[in-house]
């Protein structure tokens, strides 16, 4: 006897057969010639032209229907803005197909981009930061390194140009109320994937998650979107942030090093955190391997770097 997830499996395959040209429109476009041939052979000229009337809207709203991002295939995309948010990260908007179209990717996901450079494809992964709400284009934050050769070709970008992208790309599809407590530990521009599970949370009024972002930065200019993340946590009563810098000015009021396994323990909350607790890391490789420690040592499951959807301690 076949078990409920195996009969789920075959409706939802019956369903994707049923979608596809030939179950979905051919065979019953054939069947009705048919069957009003076997009627009168006399009205299949009449009912061919009102089918081909059916083929034709269809055709024309599944191509505007039609998303601008390619799984499978790089696509060139326009860069209509550059907007410097430091000395080295800038937002680059680029345009979608379609005015009325928005970037429908999973929240947690990322687009692969490929530059060509000195005659070679260059491969880099950047989450957009836009709303899935912003119609017409997607935003990516890009923080240019003296080693990064994508990131500094970002930096050369003027308005006009195209980039290729392709995607989605990820491991992590962000669902509602996927825990009751969500713990964020950022580095540098690894706040991005951040940001993006953020603007999903804070727009999205039956997710009623608490969310504390804990963000390590060298200096107070290092900080990307400083304005933007205090006004979501002035704006969002289950959403708290703590700053963190290694070299503070005099004058800084937030805490100073680097995240410490205190610091994680800090933004827990209750003593059944083990139970209602997930914990999503990005930022700089020795990071990730000091935080994923700290949360093996305050009782969560080992995490890895490649984390599954699954883990409670997630790594981007």
């Amino acid at each position: 006897m076949a078990t409920e997830a195996e009969t789920q499996e075959k409706y939802r395959r019956n369903e994707e057969l049923i979608k596809t040209p030939l179950h979905g429109i051919y065979i019953p476009m054939l069947l009705i010639i048919f069957g009003i041939g076997i009627q009168n052979y006399r009205y299949i000229p009449h009912t061919v032209a009102i089918l081909l009337v059916y083929l034709a809207y269809n055709f024309i709203r599944a191509y505007r229907r039609k998303k601008s991002i390619s799984k499978d295939k790089f696509k060139e995309f326009e860069l209509i803005d550059k907007t410097v948010v430091s000395k080295n990260s800038a937002i680059y908007r680029f345009k979608l197909f379609r005015e009325s179209e928005n970037l429908d990717i999973p929240i947690g996901h990322h687009l692969c981009c490929s530059v060509e450079i000195d005659g070679k494809d260059e491969i880099a992964y950047y989450t957009p930061i836009s709303s899935q709400y912003d119609l017409g284009f997607f935003d990516i934050l890009v923080k240019s390194y003296p080693t990064g050769k994508v990131s500094k070709y970002f930096a050369s970008l003027h308005k006009g140009q195209t980039v290729k992208f392709k995607g989605p790309v990820g491991r992590m599809s962000y669902q509602p109320n996927i825990c009751k407590n969500l713990v964020m530990i950022a580095g540098g521009s690894g706040i991005t994937p951040m940001l993006q599970v953020l603007s999903y949370i804070t727009t999205t009024p039956e997710d009623l998650t608490t969310v504390k972002l804990l963000f390590a930065n060298e200096t107070r200019n290092d900080i990307l979107l400083k304005d933007e993340i205090d006004e979501l946590a002035s704006k969002y009563p289950y959403f708290e942030v703590e700053y963190f810098l290694n070299e503070p000015s005099k004058n800084w009021k937030g805490k100073t090093g680097y995240i410490t396994k205190d610091d994680i323990k800090e933004s827990l909350i209750g003593d059944d955190y083990l139970d209602t607790t997930k914990i999503f890391i990005c930022g700089p490789l020795e990071m990730r391997k000091n935080m994923l420690h700290y949360c093996e040592e305050l009782g969560f499951p080992k995490g890895t770097l490649k984390s599954s959807q699954e883990d409670q301690v997630f790594c981007f």
